[in-house]
């Protein structure tokens, strides 16, 4: 049986009040804030609810009671009315707006309001519209009545529900000014929640009643101009208009038709909860299904998912979209939680339908990938392939951005569809510097000799001397920014708009990371050759980390200190290696900076959410690691105390999961970062899996109150971005989104759940994957440091192992590894934790990781790429003690926490061994 449900709150209210804190405003009790103008009958004293209304429709809602004031209306806007397209038998279509329509009569009542409106065809009363509003209780309740007045059919072809919240974070305001929308369009399991990004309850909750269903959703009208989201209860005529600018929108699309003298009602109600668990409790107390699965919704082949779902209305059954190549399995039933097992044998998108009594339909979306090691290999061999190589190009060495759609290699003499200041996307920048920085992590991790020598014709040709200064050179170290180096270089302005532009911090933490690559490549993998010696490549990277603080800085005053900046989490690493070299002058130097950056996050209160635009999602893999050192380190040396490292680790936290899709059961939201659009656009970006480490990370080592729940967050943000990858067998044609063998391995920038509409590069999108990569090898590199199996006792679903094949044999447990990597192992039992890391080598592909159940015995099996005898370090922590291999009697180096046990590997990679707890 499995154990029951916990419905711990995700935080204390000592972590609660941190993150108030953080958010600029003063922590208190709640208290009544003085309402607003407050018009209508929507008004009662004992509700929750603090509603102003203006003509029947309500222009603002707000939480009584709150300690922040936040309105969830939008300014100017109203909610409550609909959008209707319809026709009287085979007439034409009209349509019907209410807010911009007189109603034939209203009634207005305690705590209720009613509008009625009379749609006319010729002559005659057609349909009238009904809308109600009433406040009852602790809920706010919206009613939808349509009824058919003619002698003859009438058909609703679509029906719209406008949500005009309060969603425009803009520069300076408040953190709870805004709120963020979390939002499932997907059947009759559809739901919204808002909450502010102080993350400080209530949220705001819009729940469907049990005869109601949502299938479709936009925020732009047809010629492409926006306007508020709007859900669709029926969308037949916005679909065919989706379908002509070629969206294959996932969900059927319906219509009403109402005979003569029918009626037909719909229903939502709103209601507050104080957190995520409260949420889903909710879901469930309507009859919505709560869904947990693990390891994630982009799901690799050779793993199987397990889906919980919870409801006081059972699932009845569980229909594949390709039943054939779907395996579906129960696992248990106990309560109101089902737990069924699932795997994908078809690539690509996967859709299953949850059906419950009288025809309530709830859809799940899934993606099924490649095993992740193939998309981890595919990827590298794809970016090296790409390089452009003509020795007249100044840009020779060039690891080129790709068009998926027509095959172009872009290039500074080819952009192809980017056009305007977006150009620069295509040499530098994040997106520009992305790639060698995923293959430099990459063949860290698994080296390929072609790949490193790409990398190394990309730093000799194109790098040095080029995009970065020389050490013959003023600044040295110093890299140009956009639109390309040789712009810069041979610009006639002298100043930082010219030949000086070498102050965006940003660029420079993907070069270190590559240069850092190189020099694990050149220390762990001496039998691929590289053509500058270990101790160079690590100099460079100490170096470029360092100018990433000292030049921009000098230059126009931008401080390194004050933003996260993404794959800087590495320079600790650097710091460490800088020692072990001997280069301890540049090490300090900059662990001097570093440290700056941490006291500053830690101590000052700065913007989590501030970058470039007033509201990003960009930083939270940066907070994290920089809470990390924190709380590592905290002591009078760093100048940090361990309660404000815990606060800023509490906080930093909460603001990556307010925007984080998380209650949003599908691949493209699941573990997805949100930008200050929510869910509407820009899904699976760099961040998913960047920030998807962070979360892993907090609820490995900072002990939060549910960290198992964090535990499949984290694991399912750190595959969601794969789904981006354009890769597949030669009988799925080799790739999902561009099919054909020239694509297998290429990747998109961004998912798009909008119907159609613009890229954030600003080409036109029909629903799914960009055709250019942009910066989302990035986030690939948040990958492959996320990237783990856990052997966890999951309070939901028991024993699993995430990103890995668990069974039971002679009472252990045996894990065999398919996270891609293969280096990193932890057990959260019930009986203790572990960890487990290889420094350079890897567990063996498909030999199982043996544990006892108390967790004082491993065996492993290493593997290697170096054929030649060597030693393996691997780092073994979590359970009280040190650890010694069995028939040895001296335990293993002891460093804090963690032991260090040197591992013997034989000519020829491979060696069984197992550890001992003394």
């Amino acid at each position: 049986m499995l154990p029951p449900l916990t419905r711990r709150k995700l935080l204390s209210a000592s972590a609660m009040a941190a993150v108030a804190a953080g958010s600029g405003a003063a922590w208190a009790a709640p208290k009544a804030i003085p309402p607003r103008h407050i018009t209508g009958a929507l008004d009662q004293s004992g509700s929750p609810f603090l509603v102003g209304t203006d003509r029947g429709a309500i222009t603002s809602l707000r939480y009584r009671g709150d300690s922040f004031d936040t309105d969830y209306i939008a300014s100017g806007a109203g909610l409550g009315d609909v959008e209707l397209v319809w026709r009287l038998a085979e007439g034409e279509w009209a349509i019907c707006k209410t807010a911009l329509a007189k109603p034939a009569a209203r009634e207005v009542s305690p705590a209720r309001d009613i509008r009625r409106y009379i749609l006319p065809a010729g002559e005659e009363a057609a349909l009238e519209v009904e809308l109600s509003l009433k406040v009852e209780g602790d809920r706010l309740l919206w009613t939808i009545q349509l009824t058919n007045l003619a002698q003859q059919p009438v058909t609703i072809g679509d029906l719209a529900l406008p949500l005009p919240m309060h969603t425009d974070f803009r520069a300076g305001q408040p953190a709870h000014a805004a709120v963020m929308k979390h939002s499932f369009v997907s059947g009759h399991g559809s739901h919204f929640f808002w909450m502010r990004s102080n993350s400080v309850g209530p949220y705001l909750v819009m729940l469907p009643d049990r005869n109601t269903s949502l299938e479709f959703w936009d925020h732009y009208d047809g010629s492409g101009e926006e306007r508020p989201y709007r859900a669709y209860i029926h969308s037949t005529l916005a679909g065919a208009d989706a379908a002509r600018h070629g969206c294959n929108w996932r969900l059927p699309h319906s219509s009403l038709t109402l005979a003569p003298g029918a009626t037909h009602s719909y229903g939502f109600h709103f209601s507050w909860c104080d957190d995520y668990q409260a949420v889903r409790d909710t879901f469930v107390a309507q009859g919505l299904v709560d869904v947990e699965v693990v390891p994630g919704m982009t799901l690799p082949s050779d793993m199987a998912a397990l889906v919980a779902l919870r409801s006081t209305d059972q699932v009845r059954a569980i229909e594949a979209e390709y039943p054939g190549e779907t395996r579906i399995e129960p696992v248990s039933y106990e309560g109101d939680t089902q737990i069924f097992r699932v795997q994908f044998s078809r690539l690509g998108e996967n859709r299953l339908a949850l059906r419950q009594d009288n025809g309530r339909t709830t859809w799940l979306e899934f993606f099924a990938t490649e095993p992740v090691e193939t998309l981890i290999a595919k990827r590298g061999a794809f970016i090296a392939q790409h390089q452009h190589r003509d020795p007249a190009k100044w840009y020779r060495g060039l690891l080129a951005e790709y068009n998926m759609d027509n095959g172009a290699l872009l290039g500074p003499d080819n952009y192809d569809r980017i056009s305007g200041w977006r150009i620069y996307e295509v040499t530098c920048d994040d997106p520009g510097l992305s790639k060698p920085a995923f293959l430099a992590s990459k063949n860290a991790e698994y080296p390929v000799a072609a790949e490193v020598a790409a990398l190394d014709d990309y730093i000799e040709h194109f790098v040095w001397g080029g995009l970065q200064r020389t050490t013959a050179e003023s600044y040295p170290y110093a890299l140009y920014g956009i639109p390309d180096w040789k712009q810069n270089r041979e610009s006639s302005d002298r100043g930082p708009k010219g030949q000086m532009h070498i102050w965006r911090p940003y660029d420079y933490p993907h070069i270190f990371l590559m240069y850092f690559g190189m020099y694990r490549i050149a220390c762990d993998h001496a039998q691929v050759p590289t053509r500058l010696a270990a101790a160079d490549y690590l100099e460079r990277a100490g170096q470029t980390a360092v100018a990433m603080f000292e030049v921009p800085q000098e230059i126009i005053g931008w401080s390194a200190y004050g933003t996260g900046f993404y794959n800087e989490l590495v320079i600790p690493d650097i710091i460490a290696a800088l020692e072990a070299e001997g280069k301890s002058a540049l090490a300090q130097r900059l662990r001097g900076h570093w440290e700056k950056k941490v006291r500053f996050f830690i101590n000052d209160n700065p913007d989590l959410f501030g970058s470039e635009y007033p509201f990003d999602s960009t930083g939270f893999e940066s907070t994290q690691a920089l809470a990390r050192y924190g709380l590592d380190h905290a002591g009078a040396t760093l100048g940090v105390s361990i309660e404000k490292a815990r606060g800023f680790a509490d906080q930093q936290i909460a603001a990556n999961l307010f925007c984080r899709g998380w209650l949003e059961p599908a691949y493209y939201t699941l573990g997805s970062d949100y930008r200050a659009q929510g869910s509407d656009t820009y899904l699976l970006s760099y961040m998913a899996q960047m920030g998807g480490w962070a979360v892993l990370d907090h609820a490995l080592y900072d002990g939060p109150d549910n960290p198992h729940a964090l535990l499949r967050l984290g694991a399912a943000s750190s595959l969601s971005s794969w789904a981006l990858m354009n890769s597949g067998t030669k009988e799925s044609n080799f790739g999902y989104w561009y099919p054909g063998e020239a694509n297998d391995g290429g990747a998109g920038g961004g998912f798009e759940a909008a119907p159609y509409g613009k890229t954030w590069l600003e080409q036109p999108h029909h629903r799914g994957s960009w055709y250019y990569s942009c910066e989302i090898d990035l986030g690939f590199c948040g990958g492959l440091r996320a990237a783990s199996c856990i052997l966890s006792d999951d309070p939901v679903f028991g024993r699993i192992a995430m990103a890995g094949d668990l069974s039971r044999q002679n009472g252990e447990s045996h894990v065999i590894p398919r996270d891609g990597v293969r280096r990193r192992f932890h057990a959260r039992l019930d009986s203790g934790a572990l960890d487990m890391q290889l420094e350079r080598d890897r567990f063996a592909r498909e030999i199982p990781i043996r544990l006892s159940d108390d967790l004082s015995r491993v065996t492993i099996t290493v593997e290697s790429s170096n054929p030649d005898a060597h030693e393996a370090m691997l780092r073994i922590g979590g359970m009280a003690g040190t650890w010694a291999l069995a028939g040895s009697e001296t335990p293993a180096r002891l460093k804090g926490q963690q032991s260090f046990v040197t591992l013997p590997i034989p000519a020829g990679g491979r060696a069984e061994f197992t550890l001992q707890l003394v």
